[in-house]
């Protein structure tokens, strides 16, 4: 049996690392398990981008966005790094989505702009609407340096005093009838008081017996040039922002960055994908319209861009919830020494560091710090099929992978 830690958290991906951290500067001995090396590019973490935004559809994340930001501010003085840039975000959007997600922008008092679709090239030249669009402007989104984010958390996790062990897979853990817990690995066990599992798409392994209704996709994240070369500036970070659109005529969301990943490469993708296998890898191939979707909307909306095909495609695994909130707390309210933090793909990176605040005060038994206006969710149809688990079969002594 290997050494004691009050919390064994296991997945390093960005809510891992993020909780791991949190769970230690609260005084709590814990260890972070990672089942791939740490970086690696298996799950939804990897890259050197993602968006980060005040704007959101759902308004109780909004406050953790600030959260977020206050930690990055927080790091890069401690750090003497750059983990983010203010590049401005554009949300662009056919119906009423944009004066919804404005609506909730006032309530709260978060500086932005509402402009017609026809008006969105007079600040960003590249694009191009017509007037059945609608743009929001939020000031202070931007690109997070992803890896160097991930990165950070887990040096400073490791500098206060945490533990993480890579390459080393959970094989279960056992509940025993004084209320611990034993986590066994492939290399060892641990004994514990509270494991929280922030895995991804692997969280159907841990509970094979919960019918989770989380069908895991493999994104085609695509990589474009400019039609000349000597546009390729006006796809980097001083002149194009960070983006998202919502046809909701057609039924098709896209995602947009600058060259951070690929100098005088765009990022743009759908946020669409493949099933994954039954062994949660990428199929061996991606289907044609991960690439047509992205490319249609290039040569309608992004003139600057050669569209005819992706300079390179990368794989991501993208993971979420039936109803699109984040997966956040006690498995079950009969097991509450059992945490899951997961379901965030799309936009969990923006939120992680609030996210992971809020899973370590929930470990800690502390009240949470987390801005009251923001609901963290367990998903109720999880909360229900458990109960009815229990019900028929008894309780969780052992989830084994």
């Amino acid at each position: 049996m290997g050494p004691n830690f009050d919390v064994v958290v296991v997945g390093a991906g960005i809510f891992g690392s993020c909780t791991a951290y949190h769970c230690q500067k609260l005084g709590l001995k814990t260890l972070l398990l990672e089942q791939f090396n740490l970086g690696h590019s298996n799950g939804s973490s990897h890259g050197k981008s993602r968006i980060i935004r005040y704007a959101h559809a759902s308004p109780e994340y909004v406050p953790l966005v600030g959260d977020a930001y206050s930690q990055i501010e927080e790091f890069e003085k401690k750090r003497g790094e750059k983990l983010w840039n203010k590049l401005g975000l554009l949300w662009t959007a056919t119906g009423n989505q944009v004066n919804e997600i404005s609506g909730h922008l006032k309530n709260l008092n978060i500086e932005h702009s509402v402009i017609p679709g026809n008006e969105i090239s007079n600040h960003y030249p590249q694009l191009k609407f017509d007037e059945k669009w609608t743009g929001l402007i939020d000031p202070m989104g931007g690109v997070i340096y992803a890896n160097k984010w991930l990165n950070a958390f887990q040096e400073e996790f490791k500098n206060l005093g945490g533990v993480i062990h890579e390459n080393e897979p959970v094989l279960s853990h056992t509940e025993t009838e004084t209320g611990g817990i034993t986590v066994t690995t492939v290399a060892d066990s641990y004994s514990t008081t509270k494991v929280i599992y922030t895995v991804g798409c692997w969280i159907t392994k841990f509970f094979p017996n919960v019918n989770f209704d989380i069908k895991p996709t493999s994104l085609a994240v695509c990589y474009w040039n400019t039609k000349e070369k000597k546009n390729a500036h006006l796809v980097d970070e001083k002149h194009f922002p960070v983006f998202i659109v919502k046809d909701l005529e057609n039924d098709e969301e896209f995602l947009g960055l600058p060259d951070v990943d690929y100098p005088g490469k765009l990022k743009f993708l759908t946020d669409d994908g493949d099933a994954l296998t039954e062994d949660l890898g990428h199929p061996d191939k991606q289907t044609d319209r991960l690439i047509e979707m992205p490319r249609g909307f290039i040569k309608e909306h992004i003139p600057v861009i050669d569209g005819s095909k992706p300079f390179t495609v990368e794989k991501c695994k993208y993971t979420s919830s039936p109803d699109h909130h984040y997966v956040i707390g006690p498995i079950s309210e009969n097991y509450p020494n059992i945490l899951v933090g997961g379901c965030g793909s799309g936009s969990g990176f923006k939120v992680a560091p609030g996210i992971g605040r809020a899973l370590a005060e929930m470990a800690a038994g502390k009240e949470r710090t987390t801005p009251p206006r923001c609901e963290l969710k367990l998903v109720k149809a999880l909360q229900l099929l458990l109960k009815d688990f229990i019900h028929r079969n008894g309780p969780l002594v052992k989830q084994e992978c």
